[in-house]
């Protein structure tokens, strides 16, 4: 039986950019595992972690002729894994405290909620993050957006975990209270959108 001929990554790239599938996994084969691996300390969700891997090898299949051979893929996919990471972990959190702020028992929520417009929503979440206290939105953001421990932010920030705890806590709270009138701003254009 005859093995596989080990090419350089140099030369799977110029056989990527002509569309050869073998090359797209060897390639796949020697990088996904690390990054799996940094993708999860990103998220802390095995499943995100797998869903922006699985894209982001998309991307890289449906842009093989962009890329530069002569440079290291390597990095490049660790470039845009992390900021793929970033983007899905800020969408996500803008989708929870969206949904957080709005009352509990607000009828017919679930049946729309998925059609609500990520770019309201958006924007209501970064006007409320700007009304915050420059303190109380820079911890926030730490934990909220960037997804660090409490430990990582007592650290960056130079302070005690009561004090993370309490800055995030309290942030929190006005996030949800300056969240409530978009809330329903954003939902009834929500209904006007479906009803039309």
């Amino acid at each position: 039986m005859k093995s596989r001929v080990e090419y350089s990554e140099q030369e799977l790239l110029q056989q990527l950019k002509k569309g050869d599938h073998s090359a797209f996994e060897q390639l796949y084969n020697k990088y996904a595992y690390q990054l799996t691996a940094k993708l999860f300390k990103l998220l802390r969700d095995e499943e995100l972690a797998g869903d922006v891997l699985q894209d982001l090898f998309l991307k890289i299949w449906e842009r093989r002729e962009d890329i530069d051979p002569g440079q290291s893929l390597g990095g490049y996919l660790y470039t845009i894994a992390s900021n793929m990471a970033k983007n899905k972990f800020a969408n996500a959190l803008h989708r929870q405290i969206y949904f957080q702020s709005l009352p509990a028992n607000e009828e017919g929520f679930d049946s729309v909620s998925r059609f609500v417009d990520q770019k309201e929503m958006k924007l209501a979440i970064d006007q409320a993050l700007a009304k915050l206290p420059e303190r109380q939105r820079e911890i926030y953001t730490l934990y909220k957006i960037e997804g660090l421990s409490y430990k990582e932010i007592q650290v960056r920030a130079g302070i005690s975990k009561p004090a993370v705890n309490r800055l995030i806590q309290e942030a929190g709270k006005k996030m949800r209270e300056y969240l409530k009138p978009h809330s329903y701003i954003i939902l009834c254009c929500v209904l006007i959108d479906v009803t039309h």
